[in-house]
């Protein structure tokens, strides 16, 4: 499916040059993939931004650079640590005539009747999974419903999940995507930390060596007893 398109020039800018090339608002970015030499590209940064903020790695993305186009997905995103702006794109060229491997999000959906009825917690074990299919079978996420866990201990394995056509699962069908168990009483919550809490004040007057301070501690009046014993001979 190619239902996101976007453009892109051939970048010249290398090394020093990205700075100036961010500054005029562009973004550098690379194409590379299976039969693609890696190609130095650029992008329009509030487009890309745009689109590209929240999308999944595999979502695919037809890129047009000049009169080529490409069946790409996002292979790496580097962004700004304070400003959290793009810095960097990596897209990787999907050939379309063979099956490609990819991990695809999860989408929870629905509601547990032991979460809502009787106060249980979800406990998720996956976000993703792997699969194996054809560039266009690939979708942007795979459904998981919520609506068959009625109570305490009911779990959905991948083998439960009805899959979209095309795709092929890489992974055990038997592990457990998530479970439902039932809420921790409190008592079982506290008695965790209140044991945890002597660990910790070991450890800091392991540090703080308290037996050397009162040994100190102590030498001192022995010492004024013995100069006083020394005054009343004199």
């Amino acid at each position: 499916m190619n239902d996101i398109v976007m453009k892109a020039g051939v970048r010249s800018a290398v090394g020093k040059g990205l700075f100036a090339l961010r500054k005029s608002g562009k973004i550098p970015a690379v194409l590379y993939g299976p039969g693609v030499d890696a190609l130095p590209i650029e992008l329009e940064e509030k487009t890309t931004a745009r689109v590209l903020n929240g999308l999944t790695g595999s979502t695919l993305i037809r890129l047009e650079v000049g009169d080529k186009k490409f069946s790409v997905l996002l292979r790496d995103l580097q962004r700004d640590s304070i400003l959290r702006k793009i810095l960097h794109v990596d897209f990787y060229a999907v050939p379309t005539d063979r099956a490609i491997r990819v991990h695809v999000p999860l989408q929870f959906t629905g509601e547990s009747a032991a979460v809502r009825d009787f106060g249980a917690v979800l406990v998720h074990l996956l976000s993703e999974l792997e699969v194996e299919c054809l560039p266009k079978d690939l979708v942007n996420g795979i459904q998981v419903s919520l609506d068959t866990l009625e109570k305490v201990g009911d779990s959905i394995a991948i083998k439960d999940v009805l899959l979209p056509s095309g795709i092929k699962v890489l992974m055990d069908p038997e592990e457990s995507i998530i479970t439902v168990t039932a809420q921790a009483a409190e008592e079982e919550v506290i008695a965790p930390v209140a044991a945890a809490v002597p660990a910790e004040v070991e450890v800091m007057e392991k540090g703080k060596k308290p037996e050397e301070e009162v040994e100190g501690t102590e030498k001192e009046p022995k010492e004024t007893k013995k100069e006083a014993k020394e005054t009343k001979k004199a």
